[in-house]
């Protein structure tokens, strides 16, 4: 793993956005780097970058990760790309101060394929795997915070394995005592579940073995071929049988129809001699009415038929004449009083049409009055808020006037006092833990006891000033409390004025609608006003005219042709004027004609008089009106004799077609009962025919013995058909049980079939079985050898375990400490199963003690080495980090080792191009490493600047 480059925005006392790239030609060429700057410059926050990126945790934080965002800002970001097994990544992560311990936002993605994963799990998820360290693993290894850089060496056996484990994956060895377990598990299993098996595979094979012999025993005691040929015998004789039944059935039938239609033709025949009889009598009838009809086909008649006509026509003529007289009479009539010689007829039409466009004119004296009351209800509303507005105004004037005695510095000084208090608190509560770990730590351990004293009485004497500024800063906000109370009354108000404000804007802006509406509204009224009194000016103008009209043309014709909606009605007055002269003519022709009728009806009268005087018909001529309804009863009396005629010969032309039929439906069933005779008689001998044959099967077969079969001949009847159809239902009853026997028989001997091919399958199971169970049992033995090989104390794990920390304390002996403190030796505590470090002294004689019992100094050297040999190992295995960075420690080395140490580690450096940066603000070392990250802070606000001196 190495790290590429890192940009960072509003962290810790970074305002705006920084970035650093590890991979610029000038930190590449140099490898060791140093990031410099005074004490709480922003050195460690770079550090804090990288972890959050990849962890999303800050060492220092714990986890209040929200903690690290410049203080005056929201949010803030951290953006890292690193490559790991030559693969690019970039992480990022976004804070924000409203969650204190989840990122807003955490994206991790793969810049050489394009993959993307989002989510806080999924990318600590996919980080962890590729690092395959965990957070705290991390800050051993990779990273060493302040105060953290030791925690390899002094670590608890358990922390050790877990971050060797993590390195060099040694889980897989886990995963094989797991495998182990598991396997045994499940053979175990497989052997008692196969034995189950084999159990109830030999109950199976034993049953089906006793009911195979049951069923060859079944088999044995039946003779199914004799069964056969019984049941074949009766299938013929149900055959014979059917044919039987068949042929006594069709006989009986035939026999029937034949009784049937002897009955049928006797009832025709009495039909037929019913119908001559009535054929005669119809023939009388007819003869009487040829008679009556003579007479109403004579010429007489049919003249008298035609003077009846005319006279009818020249009646309707004479009424049409009188009723055209009478008409035109009645429209010279409505004209009588018009002196029609002096009347000025275009005068009144110029009059009708200027009234008709007065007509048209029209106002809506409705819609006038609604803008009317709708302008009284808006004077009412703009009444009302100006009202309101006055009201407003001089409330406002009220609060404005009205003097408030506040003072804003004191209520500002009585909050900060608040916080000055939780400040107090804060700090008395962080130094009563450290007092209190002191006073334990003098309590366990007798060496460096002065200066643990000198430090508990520091700490008690700044607790007590502490208090005592806390108590001083209580009082003070107890005697201004009172301004909190007074500032919650400044607030009132100001809040009620803006309240009030907002108020009277809002009634101002109505109030100017309202004004807008009104003026719209006005204008409006004023147009209708003017349109009202055109209106009424057309309305005098109209009356006058009508006026005129009614006093020239009289009231009835006024009534009648003055209509202003119509216009044709005055056109249809002008033309009725112009007709009155041809009016006049067509009466007296009308009255010319009608007398001219007069004289053509009484003409045809005396005709018709004559012809009724040569006949016997009884007319009355003494109203010639009546004439036609009184002969229109005679030809009622002569349509009826016709009618009749016409039924009457419908009559015998209906008993003529009826005769015929009969005849013709006698002579066809005579030839049926003939030839259903001849059919009875062949029924009848293949009836006795199947009789035959049937007794000659019965008396071989001698499994009937029956009284009708004695006889040589029988005829068929009910009680043969009967007796038949019983038969065949008996041979029906035996076909079934012989066919159950048949199939009990078969189903016997299939079941024995598939039973010898199940016994065959299970004794080949019983042979797999068992081969199973012994290669089963053979695993489990293995499995067991090599389960006590793997997982006994102490374990496969343990051994790879113990070499690697060899390993890791070889390297350091030889490389590094054997340079940088040649005097000192690491190795394991022999004693003891737990990876607990020792250091042998040389100068002391090889004594072997605990590390913790090193010096500060050479806590830090010893602790370096093992740091670079866990870094040199690293580097050989498949993870390869190649990224090292070690936050303070030098500052407790004396100048003679810094200047031993600092060339051992550029050294190193060179040889396997590790990119390691060390944090320090030790002079010396801004001397030795030319290149530096130069970290300054003014203000409060750090800068960053790569150097190379």
């Amino acid at each position: 793993m190495r790290i590429n480059k890192l940009v960072f925005k509003n962290i810790a006392s970074y305002k705006g956005e920084y970035e650093i790239n590890f991979d610029i030609s000038v930190l590449k060429r140099s490898g060791i780097f140093l990031i410099s700057g005074s004490t709480g410059a922003g050195k460690s926050t770079i550090l804090d970058c990288i972890t959050l990126a990849l962890y999303a945790r800050v060492y220092r934080l714990d986890k209040n990760i929200a903690d690290s965002i410049s203080k005056g800002f929201d949010s803030a970001y951290v953006k890292l790309t690193f490559t790991v097994s030559e693969k690019v990544y970039e992480s990022f992560i976004e804070l924000t101060i409203r969650q204190k311990e989840t990122p807003k936002s955490m994206v991790l993605s793969c810049i050489s394929d394009g993959n993307l994963i989002e989510t806080k799990e999924n990318v600590l998820a996919y980080i962890k795997s590729l690092c395959r360290l965990d957070f705290e693993q991390f800050c051993q290894t990779v990273i060493l915070p302040q105060g953290n850089f030791q925690e390899f060496l002094t670590s608890k056996p358990k922390n050790k394995t877990a971050i060797i484990d993590n390195i060099f994956n040694l889980k897989k060895y886990d995963d094989i005592e797991i495998f182990l377990k598991k396997e045994l598990e499940l053979t175990k299993f497989n052997i008692e579940k196969l034995k189950f098996l084999d159990t109830e595979e030999k109950n199976r094979f034993s049953i089906n073995k006793k009911r195979l012999n049951e069923l060859t025993d079944f088999l044995s005691s039946i003779d199914v071929e004799d069964v056969r040929e019984n049941l074949d015998n009766v299938y013929k004789l149900i055959i014979i049988c059917e044919k039987i039944i068949k042929s006594n059935q069709n006989y009986l039938d035939i026999r029937h129809r034949i009784d049937n239609l002897e009955l049928e033709l006797s009832l025709k025949i009495g039909g037929k001699k019913r119908l001559d009889h009535e054929y005669t009598l119809q023939k009388e009838l007819q003869s009487e009415l040829d008679k009556k009809m003579e007479f109403y086909n004579s010429d007489n008649f049919l003249d008298l038929k035609h003077f009846v006509k005319k006279q009818s026509e020249l009646l309707n003529d004479k009424n049409r004449f009188l009723l055209e007289f009478l008409s035109i009479q009645r429209n010279l009539e409505e004209l009588k009083y018009l002196d029609l010689d002096s009347f000025n007829f275009d005068y009144v039409k110029k009059l009708y049409y200027e009234n008709v466009v007065l007509y048209e004119m029209d106002f809506d004296e409705e819609a006038y009055d609604r803008l009317l009351v709708k302008e009284k209800q808006l004077e009412e509303q703009k009444n009302k808020l100006l009202v309101e507005q006055r009201k407003k105004n001089v409330e406002i004037k009220s609060i404005t006037t009205e003097k408030t005695k506040f003072d804003f510095d004191k209520y500002i000084y009585y909050e900060a006092l608040k916080l000055l208090k939780g400040f107090y608190e804060e700090l008395i509560l962080r130094y009563k833990n450290r007092l209190e770990l002191l006073l334990k730590s003098n309590d366990s351990s007798s060496s460096k006891v002065t200066d643990i004293n000198i430090k508990i009485g520091l700490y008690e004497e700044f607790l007590e000033y502490l208090n005592s500024n806390k108590q001083s800063v209580q009082r003070d906000i107890e005697n201004l409390k009172h301004h909190q109370s007074a500032y919650k009354v400044y607030q009132g108000k100001e809040k009620l004025k803006i309240n009030n404000l907002n108020a009277l804007l809002e009634i101002n802006s109505k109030i100017q609608i309202l004004q807008s509406k009104l003026d719209a509204l006005k204008l409006d009224i004023l147009h209708n006003k003017e349109n009202k009194i055109r209106w009424e000016g057309c309305i005098l103008n109209f009356k006058k005219n009508n006026a005129e009209i009614l006093k020239r043309i009289g009231k009835n014709l006024f009534h009648k042709y003055i209509d202003y909606s119509d216009k044709d009605s005055v056109l249809i007055f002008e033309s009725k004027l112009k007709e009155v002269a041809n009016l006049r003519l067509m009466l007296n022709d009308l009255n010319s004609k009608i007398s001219l009728k007069k004289t053509e009806i009484k003409e045809n009268l005396d005709k018709i008089k004559n012809l009724l005087s040569s006949t016997n018909l009884k007319i009355s001529l003494s109203d010639p009106d009546l004439l036609e309804s009184e002969f229109k009863k005679i030809l009622s009396s002569k349509r009826d004799i016709e009618n009749d005629h016409v039924k009457l010969k419908l009559s015998l032309d209906s008993i003529s077609n009826a005769k015929l039929k009969l005849e013709s439906q006698i002579e066809i069933m005579r030839q049926t009962i003939l030839g259903f005779e001849i059919e009875l008689k062949d029924e009848l001998a293949n009836f006795n025919s199947s009789f035959l044959d049937f007794k000659s099967l019965m008396i071989n077969d001698h499994c009937i013995k029956d009284s009708i079969f004695l006889v040589n001949f029988l005829n068929p009847s009910k009680n043969s058909l009967k007796h038949f159809v019983d038969l065949k239902s008996d041979f029906m009853s035996q076909i079934e049980i012989l066919s159950k026997s048949i199939s009990r028989y078969e189903a016997t001997f299939s079941s024995l079939q598939a039973l010898k091919a199940e016994l065959d399958v299970q004794e080949l199971n019983l042979e797999n079985i068992k081969h199973e169970l012994s290669n089963v049992s053979e695993r489990n033995d293995k499995l067991d050898i090599l389960k006590k090989v793997v997982t006994v104390s102490p374990s496969l794990k343990y051994y790879v375990q113990s070499f690697l920390i060899d390993e890791i304390l070889i390297i350091s002996n030889k490389k590094y400490l054997n340079i940088i403190l040649p005097d000192f030796e690491l190795e394991l505590n022999t004693d003891s199963k737990d990876f607990n470090f020792l250091i042998r002294s040389k100068k002391d004689g090889n004594m072997t003690r605990s590390v913790k019992t090193l010096s500060g100094g050479e806590k830090f050297l010893v602790s370096l080495s093992l740091s670079l040999a866990l870094s040199d190992m690293i580097r050989d295995s498949e993870l390869k980090m190649e990224a090292f960075f070690l936050d303070e420690g030098f500052g407790n080395l004396d100048e003679e080792t810094l200047k031993m140490v600092i060339p051992k580690i550029s050294d190193l450096q060179r040889v396997d191009g590790r990119q390691i940066g060390i944090i320090s603000h030790v002079s010396y070392l801004k001397e030795e490493i030319k290149t530096q990250i130069v970290v300054s802070k003014i203000s409060s606000i750090s800068n960053i600047t790569i150097e190379s001196f």
